[in-house]
Parts: structure tokens; C-alpha cells; sequence
């Protein structure tokens, strides 16, 4: 089997199974498809290394979790936008890789509830 993150990501996102993928969580790589696994791309690896050896790597970010909401309601970092500098969490889930601003680790925590319910 194909690593799990990575083929919800494909199902989730419609990247084809045929390219190469890999879930990110903060800068290291948690999950990274046979495809992607074929051009030398590992987990634990930097998503920017993977990105200089594999320039079509689509790098998904895993959701992020914002306690911005009234009185501390914990609010999904994808359903707002929400990136450090104002790069979109969608933008990375329409398959465009890795973008370089990347989720606000000092603002948010990961989230991996979209894996245990796929």
C-alpha cells in the first residue's frame, strides 16, 4: 500500500495517483507516494530539498488548527486561508505544490482528524 496520508491527499485533492506527492507537516515531509519515492524523495526529508530534487513534487500540507475564533473556538486553517503571509491553504490543495509561505507554526497546531476519518 501506497503511504496512507498520501493517497487520501490524492483523493481529496484530485492530484492523479501518477504524480508525485507528498504530505507535509511544517517543513519535513510525514508521507510521500511511490512516485515521488522514485525520483529519491524520503520522509523526514525538508520540503524545500524535495522541491530542488523533484521540482513537480506536490507538497499538501496538513490541516492546521487556529484558536482565533471568539472566546478561543478553534477554527480550521484550510476554511480560513490562514497562511503566514498570506499565501491560501487552497492553493497548495489545487495541486500546486510547494508554496513558499507556508502555515504560521507559532499561531496553529497540525491536525491529522482528516486521516482518521478517511
Amino acid at each position: 500500500m501506497d503511504a496512507f496520508y498520501a493517497q487520501v491527499e490524492h483523493e481529496r485533492t484530485g492530484i492523479a495517483r501518477h504524480e508525485p506527492l507528498a504530505v507535509q507537516q511544517w517543513e519535513g515531509l510525514i508521507a510521500v507516494n511511490y512516485a515521488a519515492r522514485a525520483k529519491g524523495i524520503t520522509r523526514h526529508m525538508k520540503a524545500k530539498e524535495a522541491k530542488a530534487l523533484c521540482p513537480e513534487l506536490h507538497c499538501v500540507h496538513v490541516q492546521v488548527l487556529y484558536t482565533d475564533g471568539p472566546e478561543g473556538e478553534v477554527t480550521q486553517g484550510e476554511a480560513s486561508g490562514r497562511l503566514s503571509a498570506g499565501k491560501r491553504a487552497d492553493e497548495q490543495d489545487q495541486g500546486a505544490g510547494l508554496t513558499e509561505r507556508q502555515p504560521d507554526r507559532s499561531e496553529g497546531k497540525v491536525s491529522l482528524e482528516r486521516y482518521r476519518t478517511a
